[in-house]
């Protein structure tokens, strides 16, 4: 009997268990909690891949930072330095004393190819290791090469930028050559025109000055000296008629009947964009590039604060008159002890009919504001320069040269049809805040003979005044019935056309000497290392000694490289 009941009762008790939920909530719980855990879980690796991922980042950014300020330390020293390097050492590195000293070196083999010793740095906790192309040593088709590792962390980054000199201001040797053809068919013609006039032959005078004014009118037109430069950007409107070069590494913007009778170059990616009847007169090319112009700080003179011309425009005192005072010439108006130069603010203001005659050399101005007639004269013989400090050194708003009115600059040294070109130089030392500004205003009768650059400066034209020379500024902005030109001839000055300097004759001498030895046999001998170490010190007491830099590169293109080089590879492989 029990035998058969056992089995029945085990089956309803199972039902029972079965249909009941007691006991259920424990392997809920642990199925929740285990549940829990890995969604716990994949967060928790979220978010520390998420937290590598920005760290990988910013040390990636951070690298690539650090190898753009190789690639720029690299320029600033090629810049700077280049003037010393020669066939036998092409290239620069750290002296091995350690204390950051730069020498001449020669170039070393890598992965077959010729470049220059590794140089080091540090900015910003990320370090840089930057290869340079040896001087002299073209880099495929660009002048200079420089390959930089940024290296943040445990991520490098990799660059290479190719450079070329800048020109524009610089007078290619295609159209000196050119114009040398012109000259040499000008004077024949003269020399025709002079045995013309004495054989009283009017027919073949006519015929002679035809042909003469027809070539110095293509000698003009041949603007290819860049003398409308807006580093930034440049707008034209209204009736504007440039006769000369015009360049920028932005946008180049025409509206109006504004016309361009010169060679146009615009940024790389930037555009010229015209509307209405605005043209680029024929026989001129469109280009697209960068050049980079020299800073101010790079030409002028180290100590033109304590050392200048500003005594020269002091009014003299009735006891005991300073030195020189007065030395420049003003009529139309009276000296007084602010006018026409105020000492303490360095500020020149000509008004109504005065006529300011200077004969100085460099002057070290605020600002110089024209309103009325009046006149800045260039005296014969005179290299003036003016330069003009920057705004927030002078506690002015800003508007450093101001014309109004029928102000005039004339240059008693420029005289085209003579030969003679010189111009004064208006300098800008300019405001990375944009604070630096030249206001340009004037009529139709008044023609101004100068240059004025400021590549940190602001420039706006209007009014119907005549420009000859250069004007170069951060942006310019031109409206009204305004002219700007050369004459056949004009070539920019030489702090703006920078050309490997003379050296001096302590070096000249010693590098002979050293030669003079090289050539005995005397490679290693004290002699010629004492030669070498006392060329070295001159040389670098002949760079300290000015902050003119001779040459000037301009970035051309910019590659970021896939991988950084193993052993064996070249430095600028994979870029």
């Amino acid at each position: 009997m029990w035998q058969g009941m056992m089995p029945r009762l085990l089956k309803r008790r199972f039902g029972e268990l079965v249909r009941s939920e007691r006991g259920i909530a424990l392997p809920v719980a642990l199925f929740a909690m285990i549940a829990g855990m890995s969604l716990a879980g994949a967060a928790v690796m979220a978010t520390t891949d998420a937290q590598d991922g920005a760290h990988r980042d910013n040390s990636s950014k951070a690298a690539i930072a650090a190898a753009d300020a190789g690639a720029s330390v690299a320029k600033a020293r090629q810049n700077r330095y280049g003037f010393i390097l020669n066939e036998k050492n092409p290239c620069l590195r750290v002296g091995e004393e350690g204390r950051g000293i730069l020498e001449k070196a020669g170039a070393e083999l890598v992965a077959g190819q010729a470049w220059c010793p590794a140089v080091s740095g540090t900015v910003g906790g990320a370090t840089y290791t930057y290869r340079v192309s040896p001087v002299g040593l073209e880099c495929g088709e660009f002048e200079l090469c420089v390959v930089s590792t940024g290296t943040a962390g445990e991520v490098s980054r990799r660059i290479e930028v190719t450079f070329d000199r800048s020109g524009a201001f610089k007078n290619e040797e295609e159209n000196s050559s050119w114009s040398n053809e012109i000259h040499e068919k000008t004077e024949t013609l003269e020399q025709e025109l002079n045995q013309a006039k004495e054989e009283s032959n009017q027919q073949k005078i006519t015929e002679i000055e035809e042909q003469l004014e027809t070539l110095r009118e293509e000698e003009a037109a041949r603007a290819h000296l860049e003398g409308f430069v807006g580093r930034e950007g440049i707008t034209l409107s209204g009736n504007a008629d440039i006769r000369v070069g015009v360049g920028t590494n932005g946008n180049l913007e025409t509206s109006g009947n504004a016309a361009i009778c010169g060679d146009i170059r615009h940024g790389v990616g930037k555009t010229w964009t015209k509307s209405g009847n605005a043209h680029q007169c024929s026989g001129y090319e469109v280009t697209e590039g960068n050049v980079e112009l020299p800073s101010v700080s790079s030409f002028i003179p180290l100590n033109i604060a304590t050392s200048n011309s500003d005594y020269r425009l002091v009014t003299c005192a009735k006891t005991a008159p300073a030195t020189g005072c007065q030395s420049d010439t003003l009529t139309g108006d009276k000296w007084s002890s602010n006018y026409p130069f105020n000492p303490t603010t360095r500020e020149i203001n000509l008004t109504a009919n005065a006529t300011l005659t200077v004969g100085g050399g460099d002057y070290w101005v605020c600002s110089i504001s024209f309103s009325g007639n009046s006149q800045l004269i260039i005296a014969k013989g005179a290299h003036v320069r003016f330069f003009f400090d920057t705004p927030e050194h002078c506690g002015n708003n800003g508007n450093q040269l101001n014309f109004s009115g029928n102000n005039r600059i004339s240059a008693t040294g420029y005289q085209p049809s003579l030969g003679q070109f010189e111009l004064p130089g208006f300098y800008f030392l300019g405001s990375p805040s944009g604070a630096s500004q030249i206001n340009l205003s004037g009529n139709a009768s008044v023609t101004n003979e100068l240059v004025i650059y400021g590549p940190d400066t602001y420039i706006n034209i209007s009014g119907n005044a005549t420009w000859k020379g250069i004007i170069a500024g951060k942006r310019i902005d031109m409206s009204g019935n305004g002219h700007v030109e050369q004459d056949a001839g004009y070539e920019a000055p030489p702090e703006l056309n920078p050309q490997p300097g003379e050296k001096s004759e302590a070096v000249q001498k010693l590098e002979e000497e050293i030669k003079t030895l090289e050539e005995g046999g005397a490679e290693s001998s004290e002699e010629l290392q004492k030669k070498e170490e006392l060329l070295h010190e001159a040389e670098q007491k002949e760079v300290s000694k000015t902050n003119r830099a001779p040459i000037y590169f301009t970035p051309q293109a910019y590659f970021e490289c896939t991988s950084v080089p193993v052993p064996g590879e070249a430095p600028n492989a994979s870029c």
